[in-house]
């Protein structure tokens, strides 16, 4: 254990306010000169350590912060530094600094990899949930600390890191060693196939499907060092047995499917809509030589037919595999206890342009989690996003869907609010005559209120050149019968209802009282 630990942060640790709502004490102005100030300061203690290679210990190549798949796109951060089938990546890897601080960088930019790194000296580097980095080993390293705070960062000693090896919970953890693989051989000839799961680093993937004893010995040449192993039941081609274990389940689980060419994919969340066959794009695919099944996630569901951790070439498992709960785990746990219909509160976090805005929801893992798109914010018009849902405002919302893959709770403002177009509708119909107040106009009419959050458009038969509508400092010439009438915004006029259509939200009018019997003018 490091008789010396430090915990550098870019906050102030006296005003943990600040980091809560995801800022910085610090003066720069983006998370890419944050994390090299981190990156920066931490080289300064690994060379002051005399350190220059690194052991990765407990690796991910995404997961530990989030399972969206959005990290997907950046390449988790370990583009560059591994190649693309992540060889050398994995427990027990050495590598030299420049790596580890590349990897050091990839767990501060939230990109998805996340490891622990440490030296044989007892030098150690951990990154934690808020851009915390815990350095130790057994000297003090009071010059480093010291550029460290000079790069601006606040840098304190602390008694451990949270990420400390001793605090970790391993579970049980069987070799998968010769008598492994000889009752692999017996279920494989015993029920003609089974499918082997390498998890070659924690949260990651490769599938094996084994029907020869020659396929076995392949399999096991392929393996990632110190890679934890489960044999579960053969892939079935039975697709619709799959879909309808899909839509049964309450459970998360992996949809694995065998392409006709043997290539394997993976779906890490299935839900039951995946195992519909409505829908547009089908997600379980059918047909000659596809095959698929369902492997639990949860781990006290887990109940492979074998499982083990690979040995080193001396026999001895080394790998500690930590069964520690994550972010991303209590993350997904608090996801999976929101219901459609649920009631949510919240702060508005950020706004994307004009689609919507990203809300915290009140709870100790809902940062950032909830979404609200612009036509769930109001019943009522409004003419900026600023207006209705505004940063730092407080929100109450519905839920509308859990979003497993994206991790997005889709919010509704308006499903808490009753429906004014209903009422209007249902107290209206076609041919009455009632007051309205111009709202603004645009080239080819003009907008009238009826009620609050009901507008109707009264149509100009030849449209004119409206400059800025927007601002309401046009008007525009509108008459029944060849009669003009000039109106603006915030007049009070006398419309006729001509056409009423709920379902698209649309009101029809003429300007006036249609008293000539004629009835709704046609479309």
């Amino acid at each position: 254990m490091a008789t010396f630990v430090y915990r550098i942060t870019p906050y102030d640790p006296t005003r943990r306010d600040v980091a809560c709502c995801g800022g910085t004490a610090v003066p720069y102005d983006t998370r890419e000169q944050v994390s090299a100030a981190c990156v920066a300061a931490a080289a300064g203690f690994a060379l002051d350590d005399g350190a220059d290679h690194l052991v990765i210990d407990n690796p991910m190549p995404e997961g530990f912060f989030s399972f969206s798949n959005r990290l997907a796109w950046r390449g988790h951060g370990l583009a560059g530094l591994f190649p693309p089938d992540l060889s050398g990546y994995h427990d027990g890897a050495h590598v030299p600094l420049g790596t580890g601080l590349g990897l050091l960088r990839a767990m501060l930019l939230r990109e998805g990899a996340w490891c622990r790194l440490h030296a044989e000296s007892g030098f150690f580097l951990h990154v934690g949930e808020r851009d915390d980095i815990y350095v130790g080993g057994t000297r003090p390293f009071a010059e480093a600390a010291a550029r460290a705070r000079r790069l601006g960062l606040f840098v304190e000693s602390v008694e451990r890191s949270p990420y400390d090896t001793a605090l970790d919970e391993t579970g049980d953890q069987p070799a998968a060693d010769g008598a492994f693989w000889t009752e692999l051989h017996c279920l494989v000839a015993e029920h003609g196939g089974a499918l082997l799961e390498e998890r070659y680093v924690a949260n990651a993937y490769r599938w094996h499907r084994l029907t020869s004893s020659s396929q076995i010995s392949a399999a096991r040449k392929a393996l990632a060092p110190r890679a934890r192993l489960a044999v579960w039941p053969d892939l079935t081609e039975d697709i619709e047995a799959v879909r309808d274990a899909v839509l049964r389940s309450e459970r998360l689980a992996l949809l694995v499917e065998q392409a006709p060419d043997s290539s394997f994919r993976q779906v890490r969340v299935a839900e039951p809509w995946m195992g519909r066959t409505d829908a547009a794009h089908l997600q379980i695919k059918a047909g000659p030589g596809c095959r698929a099944a369902l492997v639990p996630m949860e781990p006290a569901e887990r109940r492979p037919l074998l499982a083990g951790v690979l040995p080193d070439a001396d026999g001895v498992v080394r790998a500690r595999w930590r069964t520690n709960r994550t972010p991303a785990d209590e993350r997904r746990t608090f996801l999976g206890s929101l219901r459609d219909g649920d009631v949510v509160t919240g702060t508005v976090a950020s706004g994307l342009d004009d689609v919507g805005v990203h809300v915290n929801l009140d709870h100790e893992w809902g940062h950032g989690l909830g979404f609200l798109r612009v036509p769930e914010m109001s019943w009522e018009h409004f003419e900026s996003v600023d207006d209705v849902a505004p940063i730092g405002r407080r929100i109450r919302a519905e839920v509308l869907h859990v979003d497993w893959q994206w991790e997005r709770v889709s919010l509704s403002v308006k499903a808490l609010q009753p429906d004014l177009w209903r009422h209007f509708v249902d107290t209206h119909r076609a041919g009455d005559v009632v007051t309205g107040t111009v709202a603004h106009s645009v080239p080819f009419g003009v907008f009238v209120r009826l009620a609050p959050g009901v507008e109707g458009l009264v149509h100009i038969e030849n449209p004119v050149h409206i400059e800025n509508p927007v601002h309401l400092t046009e008007s525009a010439d509108l008459g029944p019968g060849g009669s003009e009438r000039t109106v603006v915004a915030g007049d009070e006029v006398l419309v006729t209802l001509l056409d009423v259509d709920l379902e698209s939200r649309r009101i029809r009018l003429s300007l006036g009282s249609r008293t000539d019997g004629a009835g709704p003018e046609p479309t």
